[in-house]
């Protein structure tokens, strides 16, 4: 068997599951499958060795990973990380990330903070109440600090830059500018010199690919279903979309893609 690393790929954990969106009873239900299976939660970094041939895997290894930075993943998600001992990576949008002290989070006897569905956060963060939804600094370096949670770019604003500038050169230049600005402020708010970038919407040219290798991101994180195997592009590393589903569909999913001929085959099978 050829040893592949499913990279799952989450947004939300919050009581309001729906779009993007799995309930903290169900994410929940998802890691105690891998903790009971005995998986290792690689580092971002750990994972990047693998894929470069540098790092041999013993067992069963996933990444778990969580796009934006909304707050439901610190009040939900970490808590029941640190549960079960496993690692997962947040993609913050740099730019959106807030102020303040950290609020509480789930266990720490205290009212929780709303943590709305997907489109009520887009809408605050559209209305500029950003910091209702989305996770300020201090709770990053909280997660940080914990061991169990590190942070990564998603970018500093979160663009569509081919819909933003006609010109070439225009968008090329506002895309290196963007994760200039990203890697600064990791750099600046964590002492992070980050090698890992996922693409807003999975959307990326070959340029920009190039781009983000240049100033830094040698692993950059696609939407697209497939297998992570040692050798393979770190410049499109494939990931699974997580639902807000029982148990059983997820120890599905995690099995075949830990297989590399598996998961090549349903990938085909579904359409990438």
């Amino acid at each position: 068997m050829t040893r592949s690393v499913p990279v799952l790929m989450y947004h939300h954990v919050s009581p309001h599951p729906g779009l993007v969106t799995v309930s903290p009873e169900t994410f929940e239900e998802h890691m105690v499958y891998l903790a009971r299976k005995k998986y290792r939660a690689l580092a971002a970094d750990e994972f990047l060795e693998f894929l470069l041939g540098k790092r041999a895997l013993d067992g069963r290894n996933v990444l778990i990973t969580f796009d934006d930075g909304y707050l439901d993943n610190y009040v939900y998600a970490w808590p029941i990380l640190q549960r079960y001992g496993l690692k997962a990576t947040v993609f913050a949008i740099t730019g959106l990330m807030g102020e303040g002290p950290a609020r509480a989070r789930l266990g720490a006897g205290k009212i929780l903070p709303a943590t709305p569905d997907h489109r009520a956060c887009k809408a605050a963060v559209t209305e500029g109440r950003t910091d209702e939804v989305m996770l300020r600094w201090s709770e990053i370096q909280a997660m940080q600090a914990s061991g169990v949670v590190e942070v990564h770019s998603h970018t500093h604003t979160h663009q569509r830059w081919d819909q933003l500038h006609a010109d070439g050169k225009e968008r090329f230049d506002a895309v290196e500018a963007d994760l200039d600005a990203s890697r600064a402020a990791l750099k600046t708010r964590l002492g992070l010199e980050s090698r890992h970038l996922c693409w807003p919407w999975g959307y990326f040219e070959p340029e920009y690919q190039s781009i983000a290798a240049r100033v830094g991101f040698a692993a950059q994180y696609a939407t697209a279903r497939g297998v992570n195997v040692a050798g393979g592009d770190t410049r499109c590393i494939p990931r699974l979309v997580m639902k807000d589903r029982p148990g059983g569909w997820f120890a599905t999913r995690v099995a075949i893609y830990q297989n590399a001929w598996s998961g090549n085959l349903y990938s085909r099978l579904r359409g990438r």
